[in-house]
């Protein structure tokens, strides 16, 4: 998994076809502080030598630098190995990194809550919900070795394969998410930061809580004090919501104990029953 435990900032300025102006790189390191702040510096450095103009941005590997995320715990599975990784994201919801339980995300999109067949023929029209469900329902079906929970979210459903393990870059892994019309760019995070990803808490903006006040890693103790009283804040609202429930499940749930340990954490998050509203 692509998680990193220090995270640091370097600043070059450049001269381009656009005037001075400075560039702000993150680098990380599982090492140390001291080695991430060297990898930022050399970025920099690399970056202001060999800078010429603003398109040259496309060209330095931005789309592959993993999330800046603070770590909230580790959790180890019954072998030793990280089984998955808290963490808090960029708007301060809590996000489980699983190494190698799959998750999957399919969205509702706009274009699917008002297509063209649902104006012209009302409420007979199939919702998003129903049509997604069916198409799972048949995989179910062709796919009998799979054990699958499927959790209703604010914007559409999650999955999760419930008595086998998968690696996150690999072929196969892939094709499971496609076949149930994962979000493409979820399958893309999937394969670049080697973890399956689900968001345990809702979006603070469904809760009525404004965007925390800074981002991991702080700048200063007292940046860091703020967002910890945004957390609270966060929190004591966040009390009234859940992030998904449980809509179906179908094949088998007994698989290895590591899938079994992930189900409980994210169902004990995430999953607060029937009479909350989802954001």
């Amino acid at each position: 998994m692509k998680i990193p435990k220090y995270w640091a900032k370097s600043t070059a300025r450049v001269r381009g076809d656009r005037g001075e102006f400075d560039l702000t790189f993150w680098r990380w390191s599982d090492i140390s502080q001291a080695e991430a702040a060297q990898a930022a510096d050399a970025r920099a450095r690399d970056v202001a030598a060999r800078f010429t103009s603003v398109d040259d941005l496309d060209r330095y590997g931005y789309a592959d630098r993993p999330l800046r995320e603070e770590i909230v715990e580790s959790i180890r599975g019954g072998d030793g190995r990280e089984a998955a990784v808290l963490t808090r994201n960029s708007y301060g919801a809590l996000i489980l990194n699983a190494a190698r339980v799959m998750f999957i995300d399919i969205d509702f999109d706009a274009q699917a809550k008002s297509s063209p067949l649902r104006r012209l023929m009302g409420r007979s029209a199939p919702s998003p919900l129903t049509q997604h469900l069916a198409r799972i329902e048949k995989w179910a079906q062709q796919h009998p070795q799979f054990g699958l929970r499927v959790y209703r979210t604010f914007g559409g459903l999650r999955g999760l394969i419930t008595n086998e393990l998968f690696d996150p870059t690999s072929a196969a892994s892939t094709t499971v998410l496609q076949s149930l019309n994962s979000d493409p760019l979820y399958v893309r995070l999937c394969r670049a930061q080697e973890c399956f990803r689900a968001r345990l808490t809702p979006k603070p903006w469904r809760c009525g809580v404004t965007a925390p006040p800074s981002r991991y890693p702080w700048p200063t103790s007292e940046a860091e004090l703020a967002h910890r009283r945004w957390e609270r804040a966060y929190e004591y609202a966040t009390h009234r919501y859940t992030t998904c429930q449980l809509i179906k499940a179908f094949g088998s749930n007994s698989g290895p104990s590591e899938v079994a340990r992930i189900v409980e954490i994210h169902d004990r998050y995430a999953c607060r029953g029937d009479g909350f509203d989802l954001a």
